[in-house]
């Protein structure tokens, strides 16, 4: 993968349009994830896995979920900390791509964020 990505899934044109601006300035590539491939693993979609035509899964995600793929720890922190200087509202469900994710598909990793946090709030 020659730029980092961030995959953006269901975002609002103003969010991504936010967001994407972030991202030209930090250097990196957002793509917003379409619900048609919601099938598709995350890793597919960031350029690491073959593009596969999976069925679109079952369920729906109704909250944004960013996925940061190839960032290093040093631009990883860059993004986050320009996303508060620029005072852009957070975005609840966040994960950093990984061996284990990469085969997952949009719902399953929605899901098991959604599990995470609430898990968390649990402490």
């Amino acid at each position: 993968m020659a730029m980092p990505v961030i995959l953006a899934y269901h975002l609002s044109p103003e969010r991504l349009g936010r967001i994407r601006a972030l991202c030209a300035v930090e250097k990196l590539r957002l793509r917003p994830v379409a619900p048609s491939e919601y099938g598709r693993s995350v890793g597919a979609l960031a350029g690491l896995l073959p593009l596969s035509d999976a069925a679109a899964p079952v369920g729906k995600i109704s909250e944004e979920m960013l996925v940061l793929c190839g960032l290093d720890e040093a631009a990883l922190n860059r993004f986050l900390q320009a996303f508060r200087r620029l005072g852009v509202p957070p975005v609840a469900l966040k994960a950093v791509l990984t061996p284990t994710n990469a085969a997952w598909n949009a719902l399953t990793l929605y899901q098991e964020l959604r599990r995470e946090r609430e898990a968390m709030g649990r402490l």
